[in-house]
């Protein structure tokens, strides 16, 4: 989802727009993978723990509805 955000102090011909990550990856994920091969927009990235960059996330709950353990979920 995304957001418009009005700042008092800006010019408000110039919006600012916020990307409002709406899932989070629990400590339940045991690190399948699965949520990476379903998200259509490569949002979700490996490391020490699979993370959602809140940048690239569209909000459409693919990778919670793919996830065998539950370990997505709205944040």
């Amino acid at each position: 989802m995304k957001v418009v955000v009005f700042l008092p102090h800006e010019n408000t011909t110039k919006l600012k727009i916020k990307n409002i990550m709406a899932y989070k990856i629990t400590d339940s994920c045991v690190a399948c993978g699965t949520c990476i091969d379903e998200c259509p927009v490569g949002a979700i990235s490996e490391g020490d723990i699979y993370v959602i960059d809140p940048d690239t996330c569209v909000g459409c709950g693919t990778c919670a509805g793919a996830c065998p353990n539950e370990a997505i979920v709205e944040d």
